[in-house]
């Protein structure tokens, strides 16, 4: 099997902080990978330099054409939703407007928000954004889709909406990566979760098990951290 993604010995530093140190994962098609750990454990940085938002210092990054969804979106204002993701085809596959928006309109209607193709972005809901970002970036057709913290604006509902859409994405073959703080979100909808503490992969395997039984201590500590918010 050919993997979506695979990452070696990558580092990155900046200024007198190293970020990442030597962090090593995979991604096969059809798997949900969940990147967890503390606010400055390398999560949402291993995302950007896969997407080639930024240059690692060393190190080795093998993916194919990959689609990014960030936490607050960044949808075009000023287009509709449709408009949003007919709009990296177009410009940058050069594909036919009629070509763009069947499968703009494909898109929308397999995650749910059909209804909403000819509403502007301050029109949505964040789960409703979130749906039409996560079509954006598929109007490519990217084997690999990453997410960065996709829960973050979302309530319970929604959230398992959310989760139900991303696994269908997997069964279809594609590869997801996403940076999560949720790790009920993780154990719900993850095939496998990578622990990271200063930079560094300290723990990863099935969800379920990492997380009710974590054997790191920076695991045990993220846990903690998180239930205490959740208070």
């Amino acid at each position: 099997m050919t993997r979506a993604l695979e990452i070696r010995h990558l580092r990155l530093r900046r200024g007198d902080r190293e970020i990442l140190r030597g962090v090593s994962l995979h991604a096969d098609p059809g798997e949900v990978v969940a990147l967890m750990g503390l606010s400055g454990s390398g999560k949402t940085t291993i995302l950007r330099v896969i997407a080639g938002l930024e240059t690692a210092d060393c190190g080795e990054v093998n993916a194919g054409k990959v689609g990014m969804v960030f936490q607050f979106h960044y949808l075009f204002e000023h287009l509709s939703a449709l408009d949003n993701v007919m709009l990296a085809p177009i410009e940058v596959q050069k594909v036919a407007v009629h070509e763009a928006r069947q499968r703009a309109e494909s898109l929308l209607e397999q995650l749910g928000v059909s209804h909403r193709a000819s509403a502007l972005p301050r029109e949505l809901s964040g789960g409703e954004a979130q749906r039409v970002a996560i079509a954006r970036a598929l109007a490519v057709d990217p084997p690999l889709l990453l997410l960065d913290e996709p829960t973050a604006s979302l309530d319970p509902a929604r959230r398992n909406d959310l989760g139900d859409a991303l696994a269908t994405l997997a069964k279809s073959g594609r590869s997801l990566v996403m940076t999560s703080h949720d790790d009920e979100f993780v154990r719900d909808f993850a095939t496998r979760v990578v622990v990271l503490a200063n930079g560094e992969v300290v723990e990863e395997g099935d969800p379920h098990q990492v997380l009710t039984a974590p054997r790191h201590a920076s695991t045990r500590e993220l846990l903690q951290v998180e239930r205490a918010g959740k208070r």
